[in-house]
């Protein structure tokens, strides 16, 4: 049976058998020996499933593997798309992407986080492991979203005379920006936006005020971002380039 696997910044290992194909979704510092164990451990249930269309999917936690080495990754997933040193140390924590520009990580000199040039100081409390790392991380880009962020989105708002009620940041998982309640102006952007180059954070800022006045992604809608960004197709393509992001 034919087997795909796509990497992911989650601890998890899914699978799914789909028209005769196994396609799994793996840790990304899980080790192929180890994924080649679990997926022959699961034989009875790939095998009991490969009958045409859709299974089920299961899931379960990835087991725990020895944490990469902050200074070299000893081993990396050959199969990996975006396999390079930077990726690598971006997921642990070492690197980060801000302002579509990947920054240093280091820890502070005090308990204040803050952005020096190419180097994000991060507070010496969250300078120990993977965990804490991302962590002190995702606290600075929620407090940078809310502070930059709110700016270029009030700017956009002048420009096309539209003002919202009110704007939040927080983890939108799969989604960049949730509209649900564009019809009362009210928009909640993933915090991980500020991570974006400016074109595609404009892109995301047009796309909301576009579900202000036109709830469907319909002919109106379409129009109202081809007349504000006119390469706007161009950028949502780029987009897709960044999920990873929203996975660490």
């Amino acid at each position: 049976m034919k087997v795909e696997v796509t990497r992911t910044a989650k601890r998890i290992v899914k699978m799914r058998v789909e028209d005769g194909i196994l396609k799994v979704v793996a840790f990304y510092f899980l080790s192929e020996r180890r994924l080649r164990k679990i997926i022959s451990e699961n034989l009875d249930w790939i095998n009991s499933h490969n009958h045409g269309g859709k299974s089920p999917v299961k899931e379960q936690v990835a087991p725990p593997e020895k944490e990469p080495s902050t200074n070299f990754i000893e081993e990396r997933p050959r199969s990996v798309h975006h396999e390079s040193r930077v990726l690598d140390d971006i997921i642990i924590g070492n690197k980060t992407v801000i302002l579509g520009d990947v920054v240093n990580v280091q820890p502070s000199a005090t308990s204040k986080s803050y952005l020096d040039g190419d180097v994000l100081y991060i507070s010496n409390k969250y300078s120990g492991s993977r965990e804490t790392r991302l962590k002190g991380i995702r606290i600075f880009l929620k407090k940078m979203a809310s502070m930059y962020v709110s700016d270029e989105i009030a700017n956009f708002g002048s420009g096309v005379s539209l003002c919202p009620a009110k704007i939040e940041f927080r983890d939108n998982d799969d989604f960049w920006v949730k509209c649900s309640l564009a019809g009362q102006r009210v928009l909640c952007f993933d915090y991980r936006i500020v991570q974006l180059p400016q074109k595609l954070r404009r892109y995301v800022i047009a796309h909301a005020f576009a579900h202000f006045s036109h709830p469907l992604h319909d002919d109106d809608f379409w129009n109202f971002l081809s007349d504000t960004l006119p390469h706007y197709k161009e950028y949502a393509k780029e987009l897709e380039q960044y999920r990873i992001l929203k996975e660490i």
